[in-house]
């Protein structure tokens, strides 16, 4: 991703009316990978994808440590956090790094004394 200062910069800011915000230094936070990723299910259920693909492919149902560095608001008044953090695979042999834009709701700091997430 972009560095800080040029993250926002096509983003004018109202005073009045912050629309986003960097997060330095970074925040740890822990991130429900199942509501930051939300996927369907396989049409016949998951019993039906085969066990190398369960095996192998990226698992969501877990929580994963991860690094808020800033926050932007959307249209409908919720927060988006953008985050750095690790998908494991099902058998936790493997990993994909990512940093993406995660709903609000799907993350808490790591620290239970931290101050407000925005």
């Amino acid at each position: 991703m972009n560095s800080s200062s040029s993250l926002f910069a096509a983003w004018p800011q109202d005073p009045t009316s912050p629309m986003w915000r960097i997060v330095d230094p970074p925040l740890p936070v822990t991130v429900e990978l199942g509501t930051a990723i939300v996927t369907r299910p396989a049409h016949f259920g998951v019993n039906k994808v085969r066990l190398g693909i369960r095996r192998g492919g990226l698992r969501l149902a877990d929580t994963a440590p991860g690094l808020l560095r800033a926050w932007a608001r959307v249209a409908d008044g919720t927060w988006l956090g953008l985050v750095a953090f690790t998908l494991p695979t099902g058998n936790g042999q493997g990993h994909l790094p990512v940093e993406q834009w995660c709903p609000q709701h799907a993350l808490s700091p790591q620290n239970p004394s931290a101050s407000s997430r925005h």
